[in-house]
């Protein structure tokens, strides 16, 4: 209880503290409509349809494996046949599973860090104080998504 009472101490402080030290002059503030990034950004879109194509082949390894499976049943074989088909399976598809969630990982950080740096470099051209996400911005700022966009492009 008394660190929850001293902790809102240090945050009433500490926002007393910036509010004295802004300047008097309204902060220039610009917003980014992420989504619109997201659906225009060709890297974006790029790893969107790849992301697609490989879930797809990797669905279709599946649903093979598993007609595999569902072969062996209706030929008879033993249970122990079927659980090493089974096994099998599992053995090729969670590496290539594993491997499709790292490559997309990979690639999705990498957009993040691009569209971060673009849209630094058009704070920093634009001298804004601040850049919000649209989304969270209730009203105000200046959208500065195309500049972001041709900064990507």
């Amino acid at each position: 209880m008394r660190n929850s009472n001293l902790f809102k101490k240090f945050f009433y402080l500490y926002l007393l503290i910036i509010f004295i030290a802004l300047p008097a002059q309204a902060l220039k503030i610009a917003i980014v409509d992420s989504s619109k990034i997201l659906q225009e950004y060709p890297a974006a879109q790029k790893m969107l349809q790849d992301l697609a194509k490989a879930e797809a082949d990797l669905n279709k390894k599946i649903a093979d494996k598993k007609a595999l499976i569902e072969q062996a049943k209706t030929a008879k074989k033993t249970e122990t046949e079927i659980q090493m088909l089974a096994e099998q399976m599992r053995l090729e598809i969670e590496p290539e599973a594993r491997k499709l969630e790292d490559d997309t990982n990979k690639r999705s950080d990498q957009i993040e860090a691009n569209i971060k740096i673009a849209i630094e470099t058009v704070a920093k051209e634009g001298k804004y104080d601040a850049v919000m996400i649209k989304e969270a911005v209730l009203y105000g700022g200046v959208d500065v998504s195309d500049e972001v966009l041709k900064k990507l492009k």
